[in-house]
Formats: structure tokens, C-alpha cells, sequence
């Protein structure tokens, strides 16, 4: 069976060069760490994940480095689908960690671990303000049931979905809100997203999905602090965390922003629908101003462009030259330059 869907797998894997080059944030763990509250489980040392989409199987390869251990068919009602089941070492993620403690996003949080077992430890131990920051945004009405879940996190289970909002909760209480801080937020909940959540457009609705009333919660009041209203549902079997209207909108336009990238060419396979949808509804969210216009010394006519969306703007130089328009970015930053070309992708989405 390996043989036969040979050529699928090697696309996915050239696909996961192309995500690992583009993706906009440059701490790794804030994506892992989204994933890992979704499709990623934790299991006897190892990190492992079951997909039947290639595109998936791609983003997170970029990720975590897959090594592909089974291959199996399903039937569904649009037909038979291969799915993939892979593995990885949770040293993969411990390095991760590692990486972002000595260097990165932890370090600016003041964490200090060495590897997942030591960021769960770290997390029940500062559980406190993440229960105080729910509240303050939720109500004391949901006090005792986080209190509660403090703990469960030595299950991985349940710890898995925990630590990426907690710890995105205490980012809103620590250094704040900003242009920043949005950029990693967004980048752990487009991993949430694209596991277990969906976007619909028509609906103008992003959801969140949880297995766990407590972690539904936890998710609520840390979409709150990024200033992003949302429900909890009760769906019978998991726990619905949905963003509406103009908050889906918000929340849509920062995870196209800050996710993986949108893989478009010849094979549908590897295009990720949820985003496809996010260009959709976060087009909905953008600003577009024009400033300074003025007359360069050659004549030509220029202005600036800024467009922004979710908290996040970008400049650009516009050139009128006889009846040619040129627009122009420039930047040393390649997660920069990224961010500039996914703003005007969400603005051309608008003139379709």
C-alpha cells in the first residue's frame, strides 16, 4: 500500500518544505503547541496523529517530522479515503520547548522548562492566575470548575488541551495585548483550528472544539483577552467554543495571517478549506486607508497603503506611473515580508 500512494505521501512532504519556509512566526512551539490542543496526541513518549488530508499531514510534518507508520482505507460518503498515521518522539517536542525557554516566546513569558513534562509542571503551578484571569473575563460562575482542573494535568489527555490557552491567558496578562502578542496567539490557535476546528464563511462562524467542558471554558476566557467575544455549546460528544460575525471575522483574519500558508497549485489534496474559507471571512475585517498623497521629484504620482485587520497593519508605497500602478513592500524580515503578501491576498479576496 506504501507504494501505491507513494506519490501522495512525497507531495506531502515537499509541501512540508514550502510551510516550514513560510510560516510567519518564528518560534515553532506556538504552532506545536496549537496542534497538540487538537489532532496531536501524547501517548507512552511519543507524539502521534491519524489524517486523511494531505494538507494536514503536511503542516504538521513541518512541524513535528513525521515518520509515516501506517496507512489504512476508510470508507465515507464521499468515498474511500487513505488515511495516514504518524509518529514522532516527544523529544521533538521537548526540544521545542527547549528552543523557546533559552530563546523565544517561554523566555518572554519568564518560563523556565526543560521539556513537556517540566511547561505541564510549570502551568500547575501558576495555576492560580490562570483561574483569576478566566474569571475576571467569565465570572466566578466558573471558578470552581477550573479550579477542579488543575488537577487533571498530569493526564496528557486532558493536559494537552490545557497548556496552549493557559498559557496564551497569561501572555494577555503579562506583557498585554499587542501587535505581538497577537501574532502568537494567532499562531497557536491556527493549530487548534486546523486540527479539531472549523471556518464557515456562509455562516461567518470559527469554532473551536473541545472534548471538556472546563477546557471549552478555558478557551473562551482566552479568546476573550485577545478581545474576541465567543459562546460555549454543548454538541453532545465535545464542547463547541464558537466565534460570530464580527469575531469570527477578527479571529479568521489572524489565523490566515499567522497560520501555516495557503498551498494553492495543481493538487486540491494539499489546500487547507479552513483557511481557504478564512480569506473568505477575514477579508471581512480589513481596513484600507490611503495617506500622503503627494507628487515624487520625477512627477510621478504616489501614496501610501495601509491595510490592517485583527490588530495587525502594513504600509505599503504605492507609485502611479503613467497608467501603470506600483505597489511596493519592502523589509529585511522574511515573516514580514510573508505577513505583507497574505494582508494583500485578504484585500484581493474582496474584489471577487
Amino acid at each position: 500500500m506504501r507504494d501505491f500512494f507513494r506519490p501522495e505521501l512525497e507531495a506531502s512532504e515537499k509541501a512540508a518544505v514550502e510551510v516550514k519556509g513560510r510560516l510567519p512566526v518564528e518560534d515553532l512551539l506556538l504552532y506545536m503547541l496549537g496542534w497538540v490542543d487538537s489532532d496531536v496526541a501524547i501517548s507512552g513518549g511519543l507524539l502521534r496523529m491519524g489524517t486523511s488530508h494531505l494538507w494536514q499531514l503536511a503542516e504538521t510534518h513541518a512541524l513535528f517530522g513525521w515518520s509515516v507508520v501506517g496507512l489504512r482505507m476508510t470508507l465515507t460518503l464521499e468515498g474511500p479515503k487513505l488515511v495516514v498515521l504518524a509518529e514522532a518522539p516527544l523529544e521533538k517536542l521537548d526540544e521545542a520547548i527547549r528552543r523557546s525557554a533559552r530563546n523565544g516566546w517561554l523566555k518572554m513569558l519568564g518560563i523556565k522548562a526543560e521539556s513537556w513534562e517540566g511547561l505541564k509542571q510549570w502551568v500547575v503551578e501558576n495555576w492560580g492566575v490562570v483561574v483569576e484571569a478566566a474569571v475576571r473575563r467569565l465570572g466566578e460562575g466558573v471558578k470552581s470548575e477550573l479550579e477542579a482542573l488543575r488537577n487533571k494535568l498530569n493526564d496528557d489527555k486532558v493536559a494537552r488541551g490545557v497548556v496552549a490557552p493557559a498559557l496564551l491567558l497569561i501572555q494577555a496578562e503579562r506583557p498585554g495585548v499587542n501587535e505581538a502578542t497577537l501574532k502568537h496567539f494567532a499562531a497557536a490557535v491556527s493549530g487548534a483550528i486546523g486540527g479539531d476546528g472549523y471556518v464557515s464563511a456562509a455562516m461567518k462562524k470559527v469554532v473551536l472544539t473541545s472534548g471538556e467542558r472546563e477546557i471549552a471554558l478555558l478557551w473562551r476566557a482566552t479568546l476573550a483577552a485577545y478581545g474576541i467575544e465567543t459562546k460555549a455549546r454543548d454538541a453532545g460528544w465535545k464542547f463547541d467554543v464558537v466565534a460570530s460575525g464580527g469575531d469570527a471575522a477578527r479571529l479568521a483574519g489572524l489565523y490566515f495571517l499567522y497560520g501555516a500558508p495557503l498551498l494553492e497549485g495543481g493538487d486540491d489534496r494539499l489546500k487547507n478549506h479552513k483557511l481557504a474559507e478564512a480569506v473568505k471571512l477575514g477579508a471581512e475585517g480589513l481596513d484600507i486607508r490611503w495617506e500622503g498623497l503627494r507628487r515624487t521629484d520625477g512627477g510621478n504620482i504616489a501614496a501610501d497603503l495601509t491595510i490592517s485587520v485583527g490588530g495587525t497593519s502594513i504600509k505599503y508605497n504605492v507609485y502611479l506611473r503613467d497608467d501603470t500602478i506600483m505597489l511596493r513592500f519592502q523589509s529585511t524580515d522574511r515573516s514580514r515580508a510573508e505577513l505583507a503578501t497574505r494582508l494583500l491576498k485578504l484585500a484581493g479576496s474582496l474584489q471577487r
